[in-house]
């Protein structure tokens, strides 16, 4: 199946094909279709350890990405990548989403939704039972996340580890939740290749000429057990033993091709026997192999001390530039109907650059920052639920017509050799949501992504791709990723949840550093007291940081810094001090801190340094220079 999809899709002039799978048929995936050699897989079963590795760690075999080539019988060619995956079955989807997104943005040349194409390999128990299933098909026709259409393929075991379809599922079929896309489901008898040759290309067309996802449901079964050491005639003894009887796919394909006349009997024998000696060949020299010695060079973790901590950088602009970027905010084409309210707004903060009042409120500061970047060629790419106008009426990033469908976006229309913004409300998720900005960032490093939570407590449904790709991808697969999360919260009477982002979740899943308080105004960025040295002498920070943003000063120049460094949650607080205490708190998101002429000194954005940690999970405040 997947041969022909690549022979297909290179006539079809698809440069890349991004793959996510779970563990089912992975190693098959790397050897028939990525190309990595027979040897290589074996000496990955011996234990060899791998020495760009961090300290010898990484990831399981059927976790690890990979990426080739595929060269069509017409010589074009497929440029393929098949992400990591983390054991969270179908947490990778939204990612691979994502990356796809990211490339198909910043394609030249139109169709670009046509040129990459997303492929997604399912298990049967997880495709019907993991929420973030439903929620990456629904992100499937909106703008903020379309890539014209997914291939889903869903390998049909007709069990889940040891779960019955029965007890995993209320729905007849495995595919049935792709109903409410009325996405097409191909469903399809695994003991005929040919069967299922014909149902890829038919997707594929499909996918080509609509845009929209299509799903296999490619009924077969699971020969041995879950894993090496899994019996499973422990559970279901009565299946397992109709599959002892069954024959393979391959018993069932030879007999047919010999009745067609295709081989002789000699001609099969000897492809079999040429391919046990090719099997047994790299088996022997995986195994014949020499370990590689670990030496204490590569044990070794560099400890920094505060000296050697890596210069904050300079988040300074060109005053004269900044105000020409702040006129332009403010302006809107003569033919457009604005919301009065919102033109007395444009107004006021017009008023604040011509007299260089001390007002530029928290909106404000952002858009100058994404001004700045903009115009020096960095892609900004801002989601979140409600991101558009801010949750707290702040931002206003797409201006609406009151009386047309007209829509006007000031960060679009600063010049005409700018980088793109793309503002987009998501739907209201959190876990597929943050996975798809991740593997967007993932592709395009050198922009800014940012996803905003609308409280700052909304990231607990992103708790899975915290955890396992912003905190741990690069450790166990190389995998960079920039994405910054910005997570307001205050005390606003809004109860417990929305007091807290919980921040002190995401210091203790750091690699060696830790969070940093304090009482001024500037971002208080974590800056990890060990770093690692890698093979070219760069010093590798924490896998993130965490910033406090108390005041709009350290927004602005926190959001100029971030492109091509590491992932920045992010939490600011939208107000000071407790309601309920004779009156209520003033938000930070309206209060006026800065002039035009400090911010693009960069004034208000000294840089501090946290203690260190007493505790664990302690929470030091900074000293500040």
């Amino acid at each position: 199946m997947m041969h022909f999809l690549l022979e297909n899709a290179g006539d079809a002039e698809v440069e890349k094909i991004f793959m996510g799978m779970a563990h089912r048929g992975r190693l098959n995936i790397l050897v028939n279709i990525m190309n990595k050699p027979y040897r290589k897989v074996f000496a990955d079963f011996e234990g060899n350890l791998d020495p760009d590795s961090i300290q010898g760690s990484g990831d399981v075999k059927y976790h690890l990405g990979a990426r080739g080539e595929h060269r069509t019988d017409s010589d074009k060619r497929v440029e393929i990548e098949l992400l990591p995956n983390p054991s969270h079955l179908e947490s990778v989807n939204p990612v691979v989403e994502g990356s796809a997104r990211a490339t198909q943005d910043h394609l030249e040349g139109g169709k670009a939704r046509n040129r990459i194409l997303p492929v997604l390999i399912h298990g049967d128990a997880a495709f019907s039972g993991q929420g973030v299933v439903a929620e990456t098909l629904n992100m499937s026709q909106l703008e903020a996340y379309q890539t014209g259409g997914t291939v889903h393929i869903i390998i049909n075991n007709q069990i889940g580890f040891t779960t019955l379809p029965e007890d995993g599922r209320s729905t007849q079929y495995a595919s049935d939740l792709a109903k409410m896309i009325l996405a097409p489901i191909f469903h399809v008898n695994g003991d005929s290749p040919e069967e299922a040759v014909h149902a890829i290309q038919m997707a594929f067309e499909y996918r080509q000429k609509f845009g929209k996802d299509v799903v296999i449901d490619l009924t077969c079964f699971r020969k041995h057990g879950h894993n090496e050491g899994d019996e499973p005639a422990f559970t279901q003894p009565g299946m397992y033993k109709e599959i002892e009887n069954h024959s393979t796919v391959r018993d069932i394909y030879t007999r047919e091709l010999l009745r067609k006349g295709e081989l002789t009997e000699e001609q099969t024998e000897e492809l079999f026997e040429e391919f046990d000696q090719l099997l047994q060949e790299a088996f022997e020299d995986a195994k014949n192999a020499s370990p590689l010695e670990v030496t204490e060079e590569m044990m070794n973790r560099h400890e920094m001390t505060q000296s050697e901590w890596p210069d904050y950088p300079d988040t300074t602009y060109p005053e004269e530039e900044l105000k020409d970027i702040a006129v332009k905010l403010n302006t809107v084409p003569k033919d457009f109907d604005a919301n009065p309210k919102l033109l007395k707004q444009l107004a006021k903060r017009a008023e604040i650059v011509d007299k260089n009042e001390k007002k530029i409120d928290w909106g404000f500061a952002e858009a100058l920052a994404f001004g700045s970047l903009l115009k020096s060629g960095t892609t900004v790419r801002l989601t979140g639920q409600d991101a558009e106008r801010g949750t707290f009426s702040h931002r206003h990033a797409i201006l609406h017509g009151t009386q047309t469908d007209q829509e006007f976006i000031p960060l679009n229309n600063l010049s005409d050799d700018q980088a793109p913004f793309y503002p987009y409300n998501s739907l209201l998720s959190e876990f597929a949501c943050v996975g798809f900005e991740f593997g967007y960032s993932a592709a395009k490093l050198d922009a800014l992504v940012i996803w905003e939570a609308q409280f700052g407590d909304f990231a607990n449904g992103a708790q899975v791709p915290i955890d396992q790709f912003i905190s741990a991808s690069e450790a166990k697969w190389g995998q960079k990723s920039a994405l910054v999360m910005t997570l307001p919260h205050g005390y606003e009477g809004q109860g417990p949840e929305h007091s807290s982002a919980r921040l002190e979740r995401l210091p203790a899943a750091m690699r060696g550093g830790q969070h940093a308080g304090g009482k001024s105004d500037h971002p208080r960025p974590v800056l990890p007291p060990a770093a690692q040295t890698g093979p070219a002498g760069e010093q590798e920070a924490a896998d993130h940081h965490v910033a406090e943003e108390p005041a709009a000063p350290s927004h602005g120049h926190l959001g100029h810094r971030r492109p091509g460094r590491r992932r920045l949650p992010s939490f600011h607080r939208r107000s000071r001090g407790r309601a309920g205490q004779g009156r209520a708190p003033r938000p930070l998101l309206r209060q006026g801190l800065l002039r035009p002429a400090q911010a693009a000194r960069g004034e208000g954005n000294r840089q501090c340094r946290p203690r260190p940690p007493r505790a664990v999970l302690s929470l030091p405040r900074s000293r500040c220079a």
